[in-house]
C-alpha cells in the first residue's frame, strides 16, 4: 500500500483496504526481514472513544513518522490468545508482527502504532519485548466516554457488553462482581465496569515501566490544548516537529476532517452531540459516573492516571 493508501483507510483492516492493493500469502518461517533496517516504533494504547484515530492521522508526517491506525494483525493475536495459544507461540507471532510494523516508510522515519483497544491485553508484553519502545495511554475521561458510547444508541450498548465480554476473557475485568452482578448492571453500567478495567489496567502498567516509558492524557485535554499535546508529544516520542510543522499539523486533515467518515469535524461538533445525548441519556449517565467513582474507591483505582503528558 502507499502512504495515501493508508491516509485514505480509517484502519488497517480487510474492510477499509482497497481491494486493488496486492494480498500475497507467505508462511511465518518464510518471512525474509532485515531487522537492521527496521524503525524505532511507539505506541498509542487507548480506551476507545478518545480521538485516538484523530492523533495517529496527526502523526502521519512525511520524513518524520508514520501512523499506523489500528493493524488487524494485532487483533489477531488477540484472538489467538483467547482461544488459548501456546504462550510461546503467542510470543513469536507478536515479536514478528511487530517487526514487520516497525518497517519504515523511509529513510529516518519512525513508526507509531495505535492499535485496536482490544489489543491492550497484549500492551505488557509488547512493552517488554521492545525495551526502547515508549508508549502513550490516551483514554476518555469516564463521562466523555459514556456519553459518545450513549451517542451510538443500540449498537453503541451491544459494543459496551462485548467490550466488557472480551476484558473478562483477558481476565482483566476488575472483581466485585459475581456474573449475576454484572447480569443486573444496566448497559452505561457494564461500559464504565469496562472503563475503570481499562483504567487499572493502565495504572498498573505505569507502574510496572515507568513514567519514563509511559505517559498519559485524557482526551479531553488534548482537544482543549491541541498544541501543547503535539508538542509534549513530539518530545516523548523524539520526532523534533518545530513550531512551524506543529501549525501546520493543527491545520491539516486530522484536526478538520471527521476521522471515520473524513466529514468536517472540530471539537465543537463533538460537544453537540454530547449534549444531544445529555438530553436523553444525561440522568443516567450522570448516576453511572457517582457510581463509578464509589466501586474505584472500593478497589483503589485511580480515577485520574499518573504520569501525564501535559
Amino acid at each position: 500500500m502507499t502512504r495515501e493508501q493508508h491516509r485514505r483507510c480509517t484502519f488497517l483492516t480487510d474492510e477499509y483496504i482497497p481491494e486493488q492493493s496486492g494480498r500475497t500469502m507467505v508462511r511465518s518461517q518464510d518471512v525474509d526481514l532485515d531487522k537492521g533496517a527496521l524503525a524505532p516504533v511507539y505506541f498509542i494504547f487507548h480506551s476507545a472513544f478518545a480521538c485516538s484515530t484523530m492523533m495517529a492521522r496527526a502523526l502521519d508526517i512525511e520524513g518524520v513518522s508514520m501512523g499506523l491506525k489500528e493493524p488487524i494483525v494485532l487483533n489477531d493475536l488477540v484472538g489467538l490468545k483467547r482461544r488459548g495459544a501456546a504462550p510461546a507461540r503467542l510470543s513469536a507471532a507478536l515479536e514478528q508482527s511487530i517487526a514487520l510494523l516497525s518497517r519504515p516508510f523511509s529513510t529516518d522515519e519512525k513508526i507509531i502504532v495505535k492499535p485496536s483497544n482490544i489489543v491492550n491485553s497484549l500492551a505488557p508484553s509488547i512493552l517488554e519485548m521492545r525495551p526502547a519502545a515508549k508508549a502513550l495511554f490516551l483514554h476518555a475521561p469516564l463521562k466523555s466516554y459514556l456519553r459518545s458510547l450513549a451517542a451510538k444508541n443500540m449498537w453503541g450498548r451491544i459494543w459496551a457488553r462485548e467490550n466488557a465480554i472480551g476484558i473478562l476473557e483477558d481476565g482483566d475485568l476488575i472483581g466485585g462482581f459475581t456474573s449475576a452482578d454484572l447480569l443486573r448492571l444496566t448497559d452505561i453500567q457494564v461500559a464504565a465496569v469496562a472503563w475503570l478495567s481499562e483504567h487499572a489496567r493502565f495504572a498498573k502498567m505505569i507502574e510496572r515501566f515507568g513514567a519514563d516509558r509511559i505517559k498519559s492524557l485524557d482526551s479531553d485535554k488534548f482537544l482543549n490544548n491541541k498544541h501543547d499535546t503535539i508538542a509534549r508529544l513530539s518530545t516523548f516520542f523524539g520526532l523534533a516537529l518545530d513550531k512551524d510543522q506543529i501549525e501546520n499539523l493543527l491545520a491539516g486533515p486530522a484536526f478538520t476532517q471527521h476521522s471515520k467518515d473524513f466529514s468536517k469535524f472540530d471539537s465543537t461538533a463533538r460537544l453537540d452531540r454530547h449534549s444531544n445525548v445529555d438530553d436523553s441519556n444525561g440522568e443516567e449517565i450522570d448516576m453511572v459516573v457517582q457510581w463509578s467513582a464509589a466501586v474505584a474507591e472500593s478497589q483503589n483505582i485511580p480515577l485520574e492516571l499518573s504520569a501525564p503528558l501535559l
